[in-house]
C-alpha cells in the first residue's frame, strides 16, 4: 500500500508540475491558460507550486516512513529533526543563521538522499511551529530537503570531505536556498512571473544569502568531518544483526 501510495503521489507532483509549466508557457491546452487568467495568474501560480511541493514531499516522506518502519532509524531521525529545530529556535536572532545546514548535510551524506530530505524538510516544518507557519514552509521545507538530496548524492565521496570542501558547500547553499526562496516570492508576491522578478527578489536577499553561507561555513568547518564519523559509526552499529548460533559456534551477521 505505502509503495502504491508513494507512486500515486510522485506522479501527481509531475502531474501538476507539468499542467503548471504549460500553463505558464501558453504551450498546452489553451483551455489550461485560460483557466489560469481566470483564476489570476498570482493565484494560479502559487496554488499550483505549494501542491507540487506538497505531494513531492508526501512522496519522499512515504518512501522514508516505509525504510524506517522496518530499522532502527526512527529514533535517530525523531532525535536530529529536534536538535535541528532546537537549534534553529536557539538562533532566531540571527538571521538566516543556524545549524539546521550543517545537520541535514551531514545526515544526507551519511544515510543518503531519502533520510536527508526528511531530516531538513522535517526540521523546518516542526520549527515553524514556533516561528510561523504559512505558505512560505513548503518551500522551506523542499529547500532544506534539497540539501539533504545533495548529501546523499556525495555519499560515496564522504572521505574526500574534509573541512574545507564542506565549508565551500555550506557557502554555496546559503546563495542555492536563497534562489529557492525567491521563487517563492516570485509567486506569492509578484502579479507578473519574470526573470526580472526573480532577479530582484534574489539580489534584495543577498545579504542573508551570506548570512546563511558564512553561517554553514563556520558549523560546517569546525564540526562537519567530525559529525560525519559520529553518524557513519552510528550506521555501522544499526547495520550490524545477530543470528541464531550455528553448530559450529556463535555467527555475527553484519
Amino acid at each position: 500500500m505505502s509503495r502504491l501510495l508513494t507512486a500515486i503521489l510522485a506522479v501527481a507532483a509531475i502531474g501538476v508540475t507539468v499542467a503548471f509549466v504549460l500553463a505558464i508557457t501558453h504551450l498546452g491546452p489553451s483551455g489550461l491558460a485560460s483557466f489560469r487568467d481566470r483564476v489570476g495568474p498570482s493565484t494560479f501560480d502559487s496554488a499550483a507550486s505549494i501542491v507540487a511541493a506538497l505531494l513531492l514531499t508526501g512522496a519522499l516522506f512515504s518512501v522514508e516512513a516505509r525504510r524506517l518502519g522496518a530499522s532502527k532509524e526512527i529514533a535517530f531521525v525523531a532525535m536530529i529533526v529536534a536538535l535541528g529545530a532546537a537549534g534553529r529556535l536557539l538562533f532566531a536572532p540571527a538571521p538566516n543563521v543556524s545549524p539546521v545546514d550543517w545537520l541535514t548535510l551531514c545526515t544526507g551524506i551519511v544515510f543518503g538522499p531519502v533520510t536527508g530530505f526528511t531530516v531538513g524538510a522535517a526540521t523546518m516544518l516542526v520549527s515553524n511551529f514556533w516561528l510561523g507557519q504559512g505558505p512560505w514552509t513548503i518551500y522551506q521545507m523542499v529547500g532544506m530537503g534539497s540539501l539533504g538530496l545533495v548529501g546523499g548524492a556525495l555519499g560515496s565521496w564522504k572521505r574526500l570531505l574534509g573541512r574545507n570542501p564542506l565549508a565551500a558547500l555550506g557557502v554555496a547553499w546559503g546563495f542555492a536556498y536563497g534562489a529557492i526562496m525567491a521563487v517563492f516570492w516570485v509567486f506569492m508576491v509578484s502579479s507578473v512571473l519574470s526573470w526580472t522578478s526573480f532577479l530582484a527578489y534574489f539580489i534584495s536577499g543577498l545579504p542573508f544569502c551570506l548570512l546563511q553561507g558564512t553561517g554553514n561555513a563556520i558549523f560546517l568547518y569546525a564540526l562537519g568531518p567530525k559529525t560525519i564519523m559520529l553518524l557513519e559509526r552510528f550506521r555501522q552499529r544499526q547495520s550490524v544483526r545477530f543470528v541464531e548460533p550455528s553448530p559450529g559456534g556463535v555467527n555475527v551477521d553484519l
